[in-house]
C-alpha cells in the first residue's frame, strides 16, 4: 500500500538557516524525533551517504536509516529515503522556498 501525504509550514527562519539544520546531520535530532548515531561516509551530508539514527517509542530506542538520494544546494532541495522498524520506507523530498516576506515555505513531498 502506498501513502502519499504532502505536509508544508511557513517558519519566519531565513531558508539558508533551514537548510544548515537540514544538512548538518548532527542536528538531525533538532527536526526528528531522534538522536543521532553516526554517518557513512562522515562528513557533510551529501548523495550516497547513510545517517544512522535511534528514534525512541514503547520504552526502546528503534534504529532508523536515513539515505541521502540527492540534493541541490543552490535550489535548496533533498532526496532522503527513510527506512524505519517493520520494513517501513518514506521517500522525502523536502524543499525550502523563501517567502516574499522573507520567511520559508517547507515542503515534505
Amino acid at each position: 500500500m502506498v501513502i502519499n501525504v504532502c505536509p508544508a509550514a511557513v517558519t519566519s527562519a531565513p531558508p539558508d538557516r533551514i537548510w544548515r539544520v537540514l544538512t548538518t546531520f548532527e542536528r538531525f535530532g533538532e527536526w526528528n524525533d531522534a538522536t543521532f548515531v553516526s554517518a557513512e561516509p562522515p562528513g557533510p551530508v551529501k548523495p550516497g551517504q547513510k545517517i544512522h539514527l535511534a528514534a525512541p517509542s514503547l520504552g526502546r530506542k528503534w534504529p532508523v536509516t536515513i539515505e541521502v538520494r540527492d540534493m541541490d544546494p543552490q535550489s535548496r532541495w533533498i532526496d532522503l529515503l527513510v527506512h524505519l522498524p517493520f520494513g517501513v520506507d518514506n521517500h522525502e523530498h523536502l524543499t525550502l522556498t523563501e517567502t516574499k516576506e522573507g520567511d520559508t515555505l517547507v515542503r515534505f513531498n
